[in-house]
């Protein structure tokens, strides 16, 4: 008597009876791929050693194979193209400002992805897990790009990483406009003031913007120590604070669109070294 296999795919295994201990063993005939099959369903037969057909076999078993992934496939970036970012320099700190996706032919861990950036910057984080691209440092005044590369890297061992995608973000100074209101008072400001007197810079927040998110920093640029002030309106009343040493502009409580479409601020910037 001997074991026989059937069933879609039993030419891919072998059958054997072991001899001393009565169990059965199965082998593979060829080399598996489960991403071209991920599964067999298999019956096991008993015959005698000269059958031929299917009718005088005794079915002993139903055999399910899985076949497990291998980590034979690097991660790949749906685009490789190098990405190429103009971004203004008041853009609120933690905002995404691109964000990659890749992909990867296995399965289980082995296509789980880690997104990383290299070489770290003070200025951009990549979210190993979504592969966002956040702001995490104000730009103001930052005089060169920023470049780094982005790879995906997955959880099979060993682990496998893709080609790197190119990243350049260039700063771009905020539009900057006379302030209509200004008055012969302005005139008269210290010529070291950070911004030109009358200056106004105008932002766009989303109204669902969390409490204590920092919208944009006020980071001198050509002091080294500065201390800033909200003039108007009243801090008690206004829902944006302003950083006495950082100079980060920060939500204090919800906004609201309909009930207050526009906030403005005056902030004074003086040079603590008083020179």
């Amino acid at each position: 008597m001997h074991f026989k296999l059937y069933g879609n795919g039993s030419e891919d295994f072998r059958a054997f009876a072991h001899h001393k201990r009565g169990s059965l063993l199965l082998k593979t005939s060829r080399v598996l791929d489960r991403e071209a099959r991920s599964e067999y369903l298999l019956s096991v037969g008993l015959c005698c050693q000269t059958c031929v057909s299917e009718c005088v076999v005794f079915e002993v078993a139903s055999v399910k194979v899985d076949v497990l992934d291998t980590n034979d496939h690097e991660p790949t970036f749906r685009s490789a193209d190098p990405v190429h970012i103009t971004l203004d320099d008041t853009t609120a700190l933690r905002s995404v400002v691109y964000r990659l996706e890749a992909v990867d032919a296995d399965s289980g861990n082995n296509a789980e992805l880690t997104y990383i950036s290299i070489p770290r910057n003070g200025s951009f984080y990549v979210v190993p897990k979504t592969g966002e691209v956040l702001l995490v440092d104000s730009i103001l005044g930052l005089p060169s790009k920023v470049k780094f590369y982005i790879y995906a890297r997955d959880h099979g061992w060993p682990p496998l990483t893709s080609k790197g995608v190119v990243v350049t973000i260039a700063p771009q100074r905020w539009a900057t406009r006379p302030a209509e209101f200004a008055g012969s008072g302005r005139a008269g400001r210290s010529p070291r003031a950070l911004l030109d007197p009358g200056t106004v810079v105008s932002l766009n927040v989303s109204e669902d913007a969390s409490i204590g998110s920092v919208i944009t920093s006020l980071s001198p640029a050509r002091f080294q120590s500065a201390a800033f002030e909200l003039i108007y309106p009243e801090s008690e009343i206004s829902p944006i604070a302003v950083g006495r040493d950082s100079g980060d502009i920060t939500i204090t409580r919800r906004l609201d669109r309909e009930t207050e479409p526009f906030v403005e601020l005056t902030v004074k910037i003086q040079d603590k070294r008083g020179v």
